[in-house]
C-alpha cells in the first residue's frame, strides 16, 4: 500500500529569492508612483491608503482557517453495517492497513471510496527549460578529427609540392649538365679529374680502388706541368730577345702622339690600352712566377735555393769584393737616423723627448692609466725606434742614477712598461728588457771596480725584479742572473743578491721550488768556496739569514718586507689592460739577449739580422760622406733655375716645386711634401695647379697628387677649391691652352669626388665672356664624355641634394640645353648620340629635384 496525499492539502510556498524581491520592490515603487500622479492633489495619501489596505489584505490571506474537530469514534462503537457500507470517516493521523483491501471488498465499495493502487515508477530529472548544450566530449573528438584531417591533408600537399620541385631540380641540373657536356662521354677518368679541380682529391682515398687509374693520372699532371714550364722558358726567352733590340722611334711617331694628345680618348682606344695593360701585367706576373719557384726567403730576409743553401746578396759579394763590408738597407736608415740627419728631425725628436718627459714626471699610482694611454698616443703618432730610444733615456735618467732610487718610483714605471708591452707588442718589453740587460752584463764584468756608493747596479738590478714580477719575462732568465752575480762574489754581488732576495724571492719560491732549490744551494756553494774575509763580512751573514727565511717561508725575518703595494699595482694593471690584451711573458735566456747582434732577434716576428755596426768602418765612412753630399746638393741646379723662372719666390714653393717636378711618382711626391710640415695648405694647392696648367698638354699627374691631397685632409680640399675659385675668376688672363689643362684638372678631381661640381658655382652665367664660355664649354664636354657614366651621374646628384645651389643648377640646365645641344655639329655622331642622351637625363634630374 502507498500512503496517498491528502486531496486538500497544499504545498508550503517557497521564500522568494533576491530577485524576486528586488521585482517586486520595483513594481511597488511603480504602483505607488501610479497612484501618486493618478490627481493633482492629496496624492500621498492616496498611496499611503494603498498600502494600509494591501497590507490588510496581505493579513488576513495569511491567517490559517482552523478544521472543525472531528468527533473521534471508538472501534468498538461502530456498527457491523457502517463498515459495510464503507461510511466510516478517514483518519487523519496515519493509515490503516486494512485487510478489506482485497477485491471483492473493493467490489462492493462504492467508485468514491476504491482504493487505488499505483505503481513506484523512478523520477525522471527534469529538463532544463533554456538551450540544451551539446556533450563536450564528444565536440572535442569532432574537433580533434577535424584537426587530424587538416594536418594529413597538408601534410599531402606538402610532399607533393616537394615532389614537383625536386623534378624541377632534377630537370635544371641535367640542362646544365648538358651545356657543360658532362654527360656527353663515358670516361671514368674525367669524374677523377673533376674531383681534382674541385678540391676532392682526399676522396679517392675512400672511393677509388684501382691504383693504376690513378698513376696514370699523375702522369698526365706532370706531362701537363713540364709542358707549361717549355713554353714559359720559351716566352721568357722571346721577351728577352725583344728587349735586347734597340727601340728606336721615328720622328713621325712622335708628331702623332703629340696631335693624339690633343684630341680626347674615346672608348676604343681606352679599351686598347687597358688590354696593353693587362698583357703586360700578366707577362710580369708570369716572370715573377718563375723567379719565386727558383728562390725562397726565411724569416731572417735571406734567399735560400731548392736545397735550403743561403744564397749571397748581390750587394754583400760587391762588398767583398770591393774590400767594404755590406750594410743592409734598414741599419742603413738607423744610420741615418742616429745621425740626425735633419734640423729639422733633430727638433722633432727634442719635442718628442720632451712631451715624454712631461708625462713621466707627472707619472703616480693615482693618474697610471691615463700618463699610459698618452704614451700609447705617442707611440701611434711617432716611429717605435724613435719612441724606444728616447723612453730608454729617459728611464735611464730618472731610475739608473748613482744614488738609491725610490722602490715605489721603480713600480710604477715598471706598470707603464708593461702597459706598452700588452698594448703595443712585445717588441716594446723586449727592447727595455735587452738594453737593461746588456747594462747589466757590462757592470758585472766591472764589478770588482765598482765602488759600494754606486747604487746603478743595485737599480738595474731592482728594475729587472719589478719587470719579473708584472710578467714580461719568464723566471729562467732570474736565475741566470743570480747565477751570474753569485759566480763574481764581493761585496757589490751580495748586496745585489740581498737586494733579489728581499724584493723577489718568495714569488721565486712559490713560482718554481725545485729551481729555487737548486738555485739556492749554487749560491751556498759559492759562499763556501769564497775567501775567509768574505765570509766574515756582515753583509754576506745577513744575506745568508734572508735566504734561509725565504727557504722557510718565515716573512717576520725580512726587514720592511710589504708585498701589498706590489699586488696592487698588479690588479691596477690587469684592469688598465682593455680589449681581452695581455702581457705576453718573453721566454728568453740570457744568451739570446747578449748575443741578439750575431744571432737575431727570434723572439720579434720577422726580425732579421743585424751585424755588429762596429766593424763597418770604411762602408760607414763613406756612408756619412754620401749623406754630407746630399745635404750639399739637395736639388740639382737645373731644377732651381727653373723653379726661379717659374716665379717659386719663397723657399717653401721652390721645395715643393722641386718634390713634385724630381718625385718618382703621385704617391713619393705626396709623401715628400707631407714629411716637410707646411702650415699653409694653399701653397700646395697653387704650386700643383701652376704646374698643371703650364704643361705643354694635360698631364693626370697631376690630378692624382690634388685627389691624394684631398683624400688626406679636408683643408687641402678647400685649399684647392680656393685655389680653383682664384683660377676661374682669373680666367681672362688664361690661353686656351691653359685653359684646356685647367679643365681636364678639373674634371678629373671632380668625377673622383676630390672636389663637388659646385666649385663652378662662381662662374657668372649672366655674363659669360669669350674664354669664360670656351672654358665652360671645354669642361663641361669633358664631363659629359667621361668613360666613367657612374661617376658622372653621382656628381651631379651630390649638387641636387643641396637646396642652396638653385640658381646654379638652373644655369647648368640652360647652358647645356642652348650651348650644348645646339652645337653637336661640331662632334662625331656617336658622340652627338651619347651627349644627347646624358644631357636629356641629367635635366630631368636637376628638374625633379627641383620640384
Amino acid at each position: 500500500m502507498v500512503k496517498l496525499k491528502k486531496t486538500g492539502a497544499q504545498p508550503p510556498k517557497k521564500p522568494l529569492s533576491r530577485k524576486e524581491l528586488r521585482k517586486l520592490k520595483q513594481e511597488t515603487k511603480k504602483n505607488n508612483k501610479r497612484i501618486y500622479h493618478a490627481d493633482k492633489v492629496n496624492g500621498a495619501q492616496r498611496v499611503a491608503e494603498a498600502a494600509a489596505a494591501a497590507a490588510l489584505a496581505a493579513s488576513k490571506t495569511g491567517k490559517k482557517k482552523k478544521k472543525p474537530k472531528k468527533k473521534q469514534l471508538k472501534p468498538e462503537e461502530i456498527s457491523r453495517e457502517e463498515l459495510l457500507a464503507g461510511e466510516v470517516d478517514e483518519d487523519d493521523d496515519e493509515s490503516i492497513g486494512s485487510d478489506f483491501s482485497d477485491a471483492e471488498v473493493d467490489a462492493r465499495l462504492p467508485a468514491a471510496r476504491k482504493v487505488e493502487v499505483y505503481d513506484l515508477v523512478s523520477k525522471k530529472p527534469k529538463k532544463h527549460a533554456g538551450i540544451q548544450r551539446q556533450d563536450e566530449v564528444e565536440v572535442r573528438n569532432r574537433e580533434l578529427r577535424q584537426q587530424k584531417e587538416l594536418l594529413s591533408k597538408s601534410r599531402k600537399q606538402r610532399m607533393k609540392q616537394l615532389k614537383l620541385e625536386n623534378e624541377e631540380e632534377d630537370k635544371e641540373i641535367a640542362k646544365l649538365e648538358k651545356k657543360l657536356k658532362l654527360n656527353k662521354t663515358k670516361d671514368k677518368n674525367r669524374s677523377v679529374r673533376k674531383m681534382f679541380n674541385d678540391g676532392l682529391d682526399y676522396l679517392l682515398d675512400f672511393v677509388l680502388d684501382d691504383e693504376e687509374e690513378k698513376q696514370k693520372w699523375e702522369e698526365k699532371q706532370r706531362r701537363k706541368k713540364e709542358l707549361k714550364e717549355q713554353q714559359a722558358k720559351e716566352e721568357a726567352g722571346m721577351w728577352s730577345d725583344e728587349e735586347d733590340e734597340p727601340m728606336d722611334m721615328p720622328d713621325e711617331d712622335s708628331e702623332m702622339e703629340e696631335d693624339d694628345a690633343d684630341e680626347p680618348l674615346t672608348d676604343e682606344d681606352e679599351v686598347e690600352e687597358d688590354a696593353e695593360d693587362l698583357e703586360s701585367n700578366s707577362d710580369n706576373e708570369q716572370d715573377t712566377g718563375t723567379k719565386e719557384t727558383k728562390y725562397k726567403e726565411d724569416i731572417y730576409g735571406r734567399r735560400l735555393d731548392a736545397e735550403g743553401n743561403i744564397v749571397p746578396d748581390t750587394g754583400e759579394v760587391e762588398a767583398k769584393v770591393t774590400g767594404q763590408k755590406y750594410i743592409p738597407p734598414h741599419q742603413r736608415a738607423l744610420l741615418a737616423a742616429s745621425e740626425g740627419s735633419s734640423a729639422q728631425q733633430a727638433e722633432q725628436l727634442a719635442r718628442l723627448q720632451k712631451q715624454c718627459k712631461g708625462l713621466l714626471n707627472r707619472l703616480s699610482e693615482a693618474n697610471l692609466h691615463k700618463i699610459s694611454s698618452g704614451i700609447e698616443t705617442l707611440y701611434m703618432k711617432n716611429s717605435r725606434y724613435n719612441m724606444n730610444e728616447t723612453l730608454t733615456r729617459l728611464l735611464q735618467e730618472a731610475l739608473l742614477g748613482r744614488s738609491r732610487a725610490n722602490e715605489r718610483m721603480v713600480q710604477e714605471h715598471m706598470v707603464l712598461l708593461a702597459f706598452l708591452h700588452a698594448h703595443i707588442g712585445s717588441e716594446i718589453g723586449a727592447h727595455f728588457l735587452q738594453t737593461f740587460v746588456e747594462q747589466f752584463d757590462g757592470f758585472v764584468k766591472e764589478i770588482d771596480t765598482l765602488e759600494v756608493e754606486d747604487k746603478r747596479l743595485n737599480n738595474l738590478v731592482l728594475v729587472l725584479c719589478y719587470m719579473y714580477i708584472f710578467k714580461i719575462y719568464e723566471q729562467r732568465l732570474l736565475l741566470e742572473l743570480i747565477a751570474r752575480l753569485a759566480g763574481r762574489l764581493c761585496e757589490k754581488s751580495v748586496e745585489c743578491l740581498l737586494l733579489i732576495f728581499q724584493t723577489v724571492g718568495f714569488r721565486l719560491r712559490k713560482d718554481d721550488p725545485l729551481a729555487f732549490k737548486n738555485m739556492m744551494q749554487n749560491v751556498q756553494s759559492q759562499i763556501a768556496s769564497s775567501p775567509l774575509e768574505l765570509k766574515e763580512n756582515p753583509r754576506l751573514r745577513f744575506m745568508v739569514d734572508i735566504l734561509n727565511a725565504v727557504k722557510n717561508n718565515n716573512m717576520s725575518k725580512l726587514p720592511q718586507y710589504d708585498p701589498e703595494l706590489a699586488e696592487t699595482l698588479r690588479k691596477r694593471l690587469k684592469a688598465m689592460l682593455r680589449n681581452d690584451r695581455y702581457v705576453v711573458t718573453l721566454n728568453i735566456t740570457l744568451e739570446d739577449l747578449l748575443r741578439a747582434d750575431k744571432l737575431g732577434k727570434w723572439w720579434i716576428v720577422g726580425s732579421a739580422w743585424a751585424g755588429n755596426l762596429a766593424e763597418m768602418g770604411p762602408a760607414q765612412a763613406e756612408q756619412e760622406k754620401q749623406q754630407q753630399q746630399a745635404r750639399g746638393e739637395r736639388y740639382s741646379e737645373k731644377l732651381l733655375q727653373l723653379a726661379k723662372k717659374q716665379h717659386m719666390n719663397t723657399a717653401e714653393r721652390r721645395s715643393i716645386f722641386c718634390i713634385i717636378m724630381s718625385a718618382a711618382d703621385y704617391v713619393d711626391a705626396f709623401e715628400k711634401i707631407l714629411h716637410l710640415s707646411l702650415k699653409d695648405q694653399r701653397t700646395v694647392a697653387y704650386v700643383i695647379i701652376h704646374c698643371a696648367l703650364n704643361e705643354r698638354h694635360a698631364n693626370p699627374y697631376y690630378a692624382h697628387l690634388a685627389l691624394k691631397f684631398c683624400q688626406y685632409n679636408r683643408k687641402f680640399q678647400l685649399a684647392f677649391q680656393f685655389a680653383s675659385w682664384d683660377r676661374i675668376n682669373d680666367i681672362e688672363s688664361l690661353s686656351k691652352i691653359q685653359i684646356r689643362n685647367f679643365a681636364s684638372f678639373l674634371q678629373q678631381l671632380i668625377l673622383s669626388s676630390g672636389l663637388q661640381l659646385s666649385v663652378l658655382k662662381v662662374v657668372d652665367f649672366m655674363q659669360l665672356h669669350k674664354l669664360s664660355f670656351y672654358f665652360m664649354r671645354e669642361i663641361m664636354t669633358r664631363l659629359l664624355l667621361s668613360s666613367e657614366e657612374s661617376q658622372l651621374y653621382q656628381a651631379f646628384e651630390r649638387i641636387t641634394k643641396n637646396s642652396k645651389l638653385q640658381q646654379f643648377k638652373q644655369s647648368i640646365r640652360l647652358f647645356m640645353q642652348h650651348f650644348m645641344l645646339e652645337k653637336l655639329e661640331d662632334h662625331k655622331e656617336e658622340q652627338q648620340q651619347l651627349l644627347r642622351q646624358r644631357i636629356e637625363h641629367l635635366d630631368k634630374l636637376l628638374a625633379y629635384v627641383d620640384l
